[in-house]
């Protein structure tokens, strides 16, 4: 009786004699003392994989008489199953398989396996110690910073360090040495103001101990994508730009010399510059009677946090930005991404008001974490420490949130009459500087000057696109108002409309579902570009934009 197939997950140093069908998932050339050897990591149709050695005497029958090729089906039978002992394992089998003389190859791209789907390891398991150090992993992630390079070789090796940063804001970091320091070099200088993506492919993850816990590459084993356009790529560029707009990831540095500028604690924009983008200025009580979503910079008071039905965190997914939902894992988004370890984030329905206005703003993870001075991870964690499962059950840590005088970065909803909270400043000059450009309660009848300064906002995919001399320029519009009239708001222009991602969990009102919530945070490829004089009282001096 012929011999049957058996699984790749079964197989064990029992027997020699097992007959597979795998598809070759990856292929490695080896050269040692001038001999070249070759290694393989191999998956079956239930996506078990396992690691294959072929030895050097073997070499040739395997690279020309019968080839062995990425992404094609073979059966594979007769082999020496031994233990997988390798110092950085592609594999998480607890074996590996040798060929020999008597190994048998063939039926070429006979099966039908589906391509391998890349595991991707999210970067809030690295940071819980949730990784073997001798188990290689595939990661993905933005670079945030870029600290000491060494891009020729000399007394130190050629290496860059990084810090990345994934879709739920955890920054690692990240070392890449020789070759592949060389490859992010090249990439960086062509960069031009997009986001730098890398994808690393059986990467080593080192603990935390003489150094800090770091990704780097292996010798030659470890695969390294940057911008390229492959699939984890393309995906997570989607899922970053989604989550920007939404609020739920932190916007990136546009040029690798911004990158660099947050390291080392310089910036060519201000943080009042990125606060303002795209927004107008004017106090609550004008804000809550507008009938269209806008975008707003107002001054409030946190009054107290409001009980909502979903509780103060909810689960995100590690793909994209989008609310997970299950009892355990794998937790599932809306996409049916599935996520294997719970990512935790504030949002909080908090009543603000300023006067006798008052509203109801959704704060999200990173405000919330700010104000509360821990996240929303950690403080779960004392939660269960003290026996509390029940999202309901409302930490007194949230209570630091009320009692704030806050400039507010906001996004009014008119449909839920909320506003979701894209951005905060506690700054006492910031406020102050905010309050003197709200318009007058009362205003005299009879004709008033108003000096209207426009923000030019360049679109800047390079910082080099934006012109060296910008100049200030006031233009004096007269305005004709009776008793009862009041001045409108001075109102920050944007000249390309903003972009926004009606998929998005966003802030609600109490009532509305989940689902059905739309939040937004300015794009961080459009930011301001401020020239001319300093700023004075009156606010920042606006820069005309060229015809």
């Amino acid at each position: 009786m012929a011999r049957k197939f058996e699984s790749v997950k079964d197989i064990s140093d029992a027997k020699d004699l097992w007959k597979i069908s795998v598809k070759v998932k990856e292929k490695w050339t080896n050269v040692k003392d001038g001999k070249e050897s070759t290694e393989l990591l191999v998956v079956d149709e239930k996506g078990d994989d396992i690691s294959v050695f072929i030895p050097n005497e073997l070499h040739q029958k395997f690279e020309k008489d019968i080839p062995i090729s990425v992404n094609n089906t073979y059966t594979m039978q007769n082999f020496q199953v031994t233990k997988n002992d390798d110092q950085f394992k592609t594999s998480s089998h607890d074996y590996k398989l040798r060929f020999n003389g008597g190994t048998l190859v063939k039926d070429v791209n006979v099966h039908q396996i589906p391509d391998a789907v890349t595991k991707l390891k999210p970067f809030s398991e690295i940071v819980n110690q949730n990784f073997r150090e001798d188990l290689l992993y595939d990661i993905v992630g933005l670079v945030d910073q870029i600290g000491y390079s060494q891009s020729m070789s000399g007394t130190r090796k050629v290496q860059v360090n990084l810090t990345l940063r994934d879709l739920s804001n955890i920054p690692i970091a990240c070392t890449l040495w020789e070759n592949y320091a060389a490859k992010f070099f090249n990439v960086q200088n062509q960069a031009k103001g997009d986001p730098i993506i890398v994808l690393m492919k059986y990467a080593k993850i080192r603990k935390e101990g003489k150094w800090p816990l770091t990704i780097s590459n292996t010798w030659s084993t470890t695969k390294l994508f940057i911008n390229e356009e492959v699939p984890e790529i393309v995906e997570f560029k989607k899922s970053l730009i989604a989550g920007i707009e939404s609020g739920t990831v932190d916007r990136f540095a546009e040029t690798p010399s911004q990158m660099m500028s947050q390291s080392y604690g310089s910036s060519q924009y201000t943080p009042q510059q990125i606060f303002m983008h795209n927004s107008e200025i004017m106090p609550l009580r004008k804000i809550v009677q507008l009938p269209q979503e806008t975008k707003c910079v107002t001054i409030v008071n946190t009054i107290k946090v409001k009980p909502t039905k979903y509780g103060w965190y909810y689960l995100t997914c590690f793909k994209c930005p989008k609310q997970c939902f299950g009892e355990a894992p794998p937790y599932k988004c809306g996409d049916q991404h599935e996520t294997q370890t719970e990512i935790l984030r504030y949002k909080l329905d908090v009543e603000v008001g300023d006067g006798q206005a008052k509203a109801t703003f959704v704060f999200w993870d990173r405000e919330c974490e700010h104000l509360i001075g821990k996240s929303a991870l950690v403080l779960r964690s004392e939660m269960l420490a003290d026996g509390i499962h029940d999202p309901l059950d409302y930490p007194e840590d949230i209570d630091l949130i009320a009692g704030k005088t806050l400039a507010v970065k906001v996004k009014w909803q008119p449909k839920w009459k909320t506003g979701s909270v894209i951005q905060i400043n506690q700054a006492d000059d910031f406020i102050n500087e905010i309050t003197s450009q709200f318009p007058p309660t009362d205003v005299p009848q009879g004709l008033v000057k108003a000096v209207a300064k426009k923000l030019a906002i360049e679109d800047i995919s390079t910082a080099e696109s934006v012109p060296p001399n910008i100049f200030e320029v006031e233009a004096e519009v007269e305005i004709s108002l009776s008793a009862s009239d009041e001045i409108d708001p001075l109102i920050f222009e944007m000249k390309t409309p903003s972009k926004r991602s009606s998929n998005d969990l966003t802030s609600t009102s109490q009532d509305a579902e989940v689902e059905d919530l739309i939040g937004e945070k300015a794009s961080s490829t459009k930011l301001l570009k401020v020239g001319g004089k300093a700023a004075g009282k009156k606010g920042l001096k606006i820069p005309k934009k060229e015809k």
